[in-house]
């Protein structure tokens, strides 16, 4: 007998219940209505059990009947039309364990009380080591037995589900875990295997989440995180798999993938959902991500093997900076191997001495002369060559190394200012940048002061450069520490404007003397008329703070131009020179010293 059948009037009748009567019972008393399901068993079970709960008054019980059943029942059976299902275990114990194995394997969410024929027999033991939730002895059971069991049984797995919930969802979004995750993400691969089908893993991370926490509070960034979570579930299809698997870090399985421009399409669109403003404390908040992908089976053929090679396409990706997505690739897979070996050598690059400073001129676009330079550390490797710091300064910013080589480029640049002096270039200012991780550093102050002290430099020939996200990170420690250390003399400047989220009242409460602007507006100031707009407006806000303006990257005489006709003071970039050692600058100095124009 299938399950749409046991609601025959004439079963009901003979136990004299009345379901119109019932269903009306309940809803007069607003009592829920219990539906449980007996699978197998005699008539004479089905009677029995239906006079116990039907004399009930604490809950209402509707009982239904299963007499039946093979591998196309399962279906009905865990379709979660029931409340509890009993399971006769009497009559044929091997076909109902089976069964009850199968229930198992397939995730039944229903409480399983296995019936049997007295409460001491074997086959109540092996009814509880393959799953079922209870058993019940036949040969003891009454009404009040049989209502404390399935009372029991559907508490316990109401129970048992909310603890399923905190281990496999994430408590603050209410999405998958990573546990949940990684148990979606084996079903999908053999379910590939099986069909012969592709997928695809995402690995998401939000940029600079310590940056919001810092600047905004704990709280904002647990409500960021929800946020994007929501958007996130929102913008995938219903069989696609999201999970949070970190902090900041979420994951996206695309089931039956199709090509690599279909998932390029998915990251996109996950890009613009996530990237879009929100407001947290009351102001607007643009939050980058960074993606990398990782297919089955051209990437990898397990759960950890594509997790890996997802990562790895997603460390790539955040490397370029802004919104961003990757896909794992072989050259993915050794670039990752050189940074790894990049990031061990630098460990021991201080000791070695292969750190040099170069220096790039800042000049004075009315008179054409050279008002100072900006110290820029080149990495000399023995193997490599020279290294750009686009690729080691955020490694040195992940590991911290960041800081012992900051100590080291304020000292070397206090010893090349001795040797400007002696060269006869004694005006000369010289910047160096600022980490956001050295001014996290409890020591900065006292340790810079030192260096400086002991180095006997004209400490206002010195200027700190720092962006706005080192400031704005911890607002009150930089403040603090720029106020300190500007008693010295030390001058600060505002590098890559335009590009964060500080506010005015930050400039102007701040001991800073110059913005410079990011080289993406310089770029195109000339050919983009709204960049040219940008820059434009930068500069008045500047001169109206009384603060001088540097544009950077500036590479042609049009830009030049541009700059000297909206008033900008100083203008650095390769038209003028690209980055040389001090020894090079000061011949570069000499030859120059006759000119009037760069």
């Amino acid at each position: 007998m299938i399950i749409s059948e046991l609601l025959e009037p004439l079963d009901l009748a003979t136990l004299g219940i009345d379901l119109e009567k019932g269903w009306q019972t309940a809803a007069e008393t607003q009592e829920p209505l219990t539906r449980v399901l007996l699978i197998g068993g005699a008539l004479a079970d089905y009677r029995r059990l239906g006079r116990m709960l039907s004399g009930m008054e604490a809950h209402n019980y509707h009982l239904l009947w299963c007499e039946q059943y093979d591998d196309n029942s399962l279906g009905e059976i865990n379709s979660g039309h029931y409340d509890a299902l009993l399971l006769d275990c009497q009559h044929q114990p091997d076909k109902a364990m089976r069964l009850l194995t199968q229930l198992v394997e397939i995730g039944c969410q229903q409480p399983i009380v296995s019936l049997t024929d007295n409460s001491a027999s074997a086959v109540a033991q092996r009814a509880m080591r393959n799953g079922s939730t209870d058993y019940l002895g036949m040969d003891t059971t009454d009404r009040y037995v049989l209502e404390r069991c399935l009372g029991y049984a559907i508490e316990k797995n109401a129970t048992d589900k909310k603890i399923s919930q905190l281990n496999l969802y994430d408590p603050l979004t209410g999405i998958a875990n990573r546990l949940m995750f990684q148990r979606n993400m084996a079903r999908a691969i053999e379910l590939a295997k099986t069909q012969q089908i592709s997928l695809a893993l995402l690995l998401i991370n939000l940029d600079d989440f310590k940056r919001i926490n810092q600047s905004f509070g704990t709280g904002a960034g647990d409500r960021l995180v929800t946020m994007m979570a929501q958007r996130l579930a929102r913008c995938v299809r219903q069989s696609d798999a999201v999970a949070r698997i970190g902090g900041d870090e979420f994951a996206l399985v695309l089931e039956d993938s199709q090509t690599n421009e279909d998932i390029a399409l998915v990251a996109q669109k996950v890009i613009d959902v996530l990237s879009a403003p929100c407001t947290l404390n009351g102001q607007a908040v643009i939050v980058s991500c960074s993606i990398g992908v990782a297919t089955y089976p051209d990437s990898g053929d397990s759960v950890d093997g594509l997790i890996k090679y997802a990562n790895m396409a997603m460390l790539e990706a955040k490397r370029q900076r802004g919104s961003h997505c990757c896909f794992y690739h072989e050259e993915t897979s050794k670039a990752a191997v050189r940074r790894m070996n990049m990031e061990k050598d630098m460990r021991l690059a201080l000791r070695r001495n292969e750190f040099e400073l170069f220096y790039q001129p800042r000049v004075e676009i009315a008179s054409g002369d050279a008002a100072g330079m900006e110290a820029l550390i080149r990495w000399r490797h023995p193997v490599h060559g020279l290294v750009s710091p686009d690729e080691f300064i955020p490694m040195a910013e992940e590991t911290g190394l960041i800081v012992p080589i900051g100590y080291w480029v304020l000292q070397q640049a206090c010893k090349d200012m001795l040797i400007l002096d002696q060269s006869g270039h004694q005006n000369l200012e010289v910047a160096v940048n600022l980490s956001f991780k050295q001014l996290q550093d409890d020591m900065f102050v006292d340790t810079a002061t030192r260096i400086i002290q002991q180095s006997g430099i004209d400490a206002s020939r010195l200027e700190f450069e720092l962006t706005e996200t080192a400031i704005v990170s911890n607002y009150q420690q930089a403040c603090d520490g720029m106020m300190a250390l500007s008693k010295l003399g030390i001058t600060f400047s505002l590098d890559d404007f335009g590009t964060g989220f500080s506010s005015f009242a930050h400039i102007q409460q701040l001991p800073i003397s110059a913005l410079k602007v990011d080289r993406s507006f310089i770029e195109n100031v000339v050919k983009n008329n709204d960049d040219g707009i940008i820059v434009k407006a930068m500069i008045n806000l500047a001169h109206s703070l009384h603060l001088h303006v540097v544009a950077e990257g500036v590479e042609t005489l049009e830009q030049v131009q541009f700059l000297w006709q909206n008033h900008c003071d100083q203008i650095q970039g390769f038209y003028f020179s690209e980055a040389v050692t001090v020894n090079q600058f000061i011949e570069l100095m000499d030859r120059r010293a006759a000119a009037t124009m760069w």
